[in-house]
């Protein structure tokens, strides 16, 4: 058995699965307005494991469990803080369950840990004293239920990156790191990804280079609209040696729903990888919010198995 680890120094070409939270919604499960997607699998797990098998029967080879939303901080605004550990290991379980069914080939889960804030905060990210013993938390709990590796997802804050990361990187499980960046209102510049006005307007590429030190087995963009994703690639390229990420994100949200208007389509999605591979030599490629299986299915077809040499 190759190890995942091992895949990425041969130079292959590695499929993450697309959306968890917004396929979720996609298929009829209300999102929560504080904890989006946190607890779908409290009252509809068949769906959550069904998105997984869907991924898998798609061509990932690795699949996420939902978890993107759940650490203490967010779950406390539906007074489930206490409940932590139960809905996240339940979280890797429905994936493990998937994998068990569905897969015919290597299969790896991931955690995911965020940035995120509850909706319902005027914070950008999370923050508090307890900020950070909550990610510890997360992290372990994440390792103990038994995920392959951890990425940090949405990183685009120095100082809760810097928690999130740290938190993951403790566990000894490789560790991917997702950056979320967007253009600046000048149509040249880049920055961190905000949604709130309450995150000041930070250059991305002292982000990256401040948080590059900490380590991390990949790194790259995620949940970045689909035309910011190749210029913040170039930042990414500027100040990080090792394999590169990406998986973009497609619509738009209307909190707490997901909006799939103007999504782009699978074989167009496929192109704009196909470009982020020949171009910035990205290695670990997928599909974040908007996408579907649909879209993972077309990446299997026509990506290569390495990156080209």
């Amino acid at each position: 058995m190759t190890s995942l680890s091992e895949r990425i120094k041969n130079n292959e070409i590695i499929l993450l699965d697309g959306a968890v939270s917004t396929e979720i919604q996609k298929r009829g499960v209300a999102m929560d307005s504080d904890v989006w997607s946190g607890i779908a699998h409290k009252g509809h797990p068949e769906i959550v494991r069904q998105v997984h098998e869907d991924y898998i029967g798609a061509g990932a080879q690795v699949i996420t469990a939902n978890t993107y939303s759940t650490a203490r901080h967010v779950l406390e605004s539906l007074d489930l803080g206490d409940e932590v550990r139960s809905i996240n290991t339940e979280a890797v379980r429905l994936a493990q369950a998937a994998r068990d069914r569905a897969a015919k080939g290597e299969t790896w889960i991931a955690g995911s840990m965020s940035s995120m804030a509850p909706f319902s905060s005027q914070q950008e990210v999370a923050a508090g004293e307890k900020v950070a013993d909550n990610y510890q938390e997360l992290a372990e709990i994440l390792a103990e239920a038994g995920v392959d590796l951890i990425i940090a997802e949405m990183m685009r804050d120095a100082e809760n990156a810097r928690m999130v990361i740290e938190a993951a990187l403790s566990t000894g499980l490789p560790v991917w790191i997702g950056y979320s960046a967007m253009m600046a209102d000048d149509g040249e510049s880049v920055m961190s990804w905000r949604w709130k006005s309450t995150l000041p307007t930070g250059d991305f590429g002292e982000l990256v280079e401040t948080l590059v030190p900490l380590g991390g087995e990949a790194a790259g963009i995620m949940h970045s609209q689909v035309r910011d994703t190749g210029p913040a690639l170039e930042i990414i390229e500027r100040h990080w040696s090792g394999p590169k990420l990406a998986y973009a994100e497609t619509g738009r949200l209307e909190k707490p729903d997901w909006s799939f208007k103007e999504i782009c389509m699978p074989n167009k999605y496929a192109e704009e990888i196909e470009s982020w591979i020949s171009t910035y030599g990205v290695q670990i490629v997928g599909g974040c919010c908007g996408t579907g299986p649909e879209h993972i299915r077309v990446l299997k077809e026509r990506l290569p198995q390495r990156l080209p040499i």
